[in-house]
This record gives structure tokens, sequence and C-alpha cells, in this order.
């Protein structure tokens, strides 16, 4: 029924998986340290994407990935500029950000209208307000 060719194409299938799987979850500790260093920098963060991602040897952990990630970040809801997120598995390495003006919060244009339910928009929920959303 099953021989040896078969058992091995099934463990092949299995560790491509494991593989994927991992990288998706560096993916998602990747987007939390960018937004966590944005939230940190008082910065909008728009985008993030991994540009490289290969196997190494982790110092401690044994064989992983090395991934470098590119995340896009506003200042003032206006310009866009490019941060460099290195991870080792799934330990935050390193964050390169370019040199960026210091956003000027009362001329910042703030956002009209709503987003979903109770959401984070300007109107009636702007930072003087009083409004208490657990937007930040």
């Amino acid at each position: 029924m099953f021989d040896l060719f078969d058992l091995v194409i099934v463990m092949v299938l299995v560790g491509i998986g494991a593989l994927f799987w991992q990288l998706r979850r560096i993916s998602e500790v990747a987007q939390f340290h960018a937004q966590r260093a944005c939230r940190q920098r008082r910065l909008q963060l728009l985008n993030v994407a991994r540009s490289k991602a290969r196997l190494g040897w982790i110092p401690g952990g044994g064989i992983g990935w090395h991934c470098e990630y590119q995340c896009e970040f506003s200042t003032d809801g206006m310009n866009q500029l490019t941060a460099t997120l290195e991870m080792m598995g799934n330990r935050l390495k390193a964050v390169q950000m370019p040199f960026y003006p210091e956003p000027e919060w009362d001329q910042a244009p703030m956002a009209r209208g709503k987003v979903g339910m109770g959401g984070c928009g300007g109107g009636s929920c702007a930072p003087k307000s009083g409004c208490n959303t657990g937007c930040r």
C-alpha cells in the first residue's frame, strides 16, 4: 500500500509546511515589533514586508531563519520612509531607522470620519476631547 518513496514524499511535504509555518510566525512577531517601534516614536506604521529570508545558524537556538523586513512609516501622514527590521528566529536582532523630521503634531492633518465601531477616526474622538477608545 505505502512504500518508502511515498513516506519520503509525505515527510518532505510536512517539512515544507513546517518551514512555511515558521516564516508566518516570524512575520507576525516582526509585525508586532514594527508596531511597537512606531508607537514608541509616535509614528504611523504603513506596511511591513519580508525582503530576505535564509536558513542559518542561530546562536543558542540551532538552525533557524534569518529574516529582514522592510517597514514603511510616516511622520505626518503625508510622507513615507522605510526602516529595516532584522530577525533571528523569533527574536528581534536590530531596527535600523532613517533620520526623519520630528512630526509637528499641532500641524499634522487630522483624520475625518470614523473607522469601524468606535474606531480611531478624528471627529469627536480627537486627542484633547477625552475620548478613551484604546487607540494610540
